[in-house]
């Protein structure tokens, strides 16, 4: 994975040439999509699990310098969906309150047409499905997530840090990151601290930050990337995001090390 762009932002001050190699001192995982198989049938792809509602396709599209991952739903049918979940090689992440275990995830991508769309691009609970965008509302559903997500409406996408622990009510830590900005791309981030704070970013410049609670927060959870787009009820088109990467970052503690 090319490292150059990860200068600052929520990825500042890490240095990903050691974080993908010294697996006793990190996890680390991360795509740029470069060797990703263009494809539209379900089940195990490249390190994902892929699934689809109606006639998505998961493709690949040529960038300057690169390649990205190109998720569109169906053309003509709402609540249609592409879904994928990361199987992860290190294991899955997980954002423990109090822990010291600092982790940072990043993602470059953008969203065309935002009118009735619904997307998330984060670490969620392993097993979930496109369900995890509900179905006419765009919002996570209710499960352990912490990324990304949009409420569908008939205008532009509007794009929200969140977090959600299953059971208590979706957090808004930082709201309307994006807003009204079909077909760019944006880098969205966030950085928790080890303890009670998550820092959000956008474009490698801090946007806001959240204090978490235990009571709100999916804290200790095993959570792996997701990223999922979903059609709203005007069913008139198909719903498109493309993701250029993605890369998650956790320290270990001495006591995670292997002897």
């Amino acid at each position: 994975m090319t490292t150059s762009r990860f200068l600052k932002g929520a990825m500042y001050g890490i240095d990903l040439a050691i974080a993908a190699t010294e697996f006793s001192e990190y996890l680390y995982d991360g795509d740029d999509f470069m060797q990703l198989q263009a494809t539209g049938a379900a089940g195990s792809l490249g390190g994902y699990i892929e699934e689809e509602d109606g006639d998505s396709t998961l493709t690949q599209v040529a960038l300057l310098p690169g390649i990205c991952a190109s998720l569109a739903t169906a053309g003509a049918a709402t609540d249609d969906a592409i879904f994928l979940a990361r199987q992860t090689a290190v294991g899955a992440f997980d954002i423990t309150i109090d822990s010291g275990r600092k982790l940072a995830f990043e993602s470059r991508f953008m969203v065309l047409d935002g009118t009735d769309i619904g997307i998330f691009v984060g670490l969620a609970e392993a097993g979930l499905d496109h369900d995890i965008v509900v179905d006419g509302d765009g919002l996570i559903a209710d499960v352990d997530a912490v990324g990304f997500t949009c409420a569908m409406h008939a205008t532009d996408v509007h794009i929200d840090g969140v977090t959600r622990l299953s059971g208590a009510a979706l957090q808004t830590g930082a709201e309307t990151i994006t807003e009204d900005e079909d077909g760019l791309f944006n880098t969205y981030g966030f950085r928790f601290d080890g303890y009670e704070t998550i820092d959000w970013y956008l474009n490698n410049e801090k946007f806001a930050t959240q204090t978490i609670v235990a009571a709100e927060f999916p804290t200790g959870q095993s959570l792996t990337p997701v990223f999922c787009v979903k059609n709203g009820d005007d069913g008139t088109d198909a719903k498109t995001m493309k993701i250029d990467y993605w890369v998650c970052v956790q320290d270990l503690l001495s006591s995670d090390r292997p002897e």
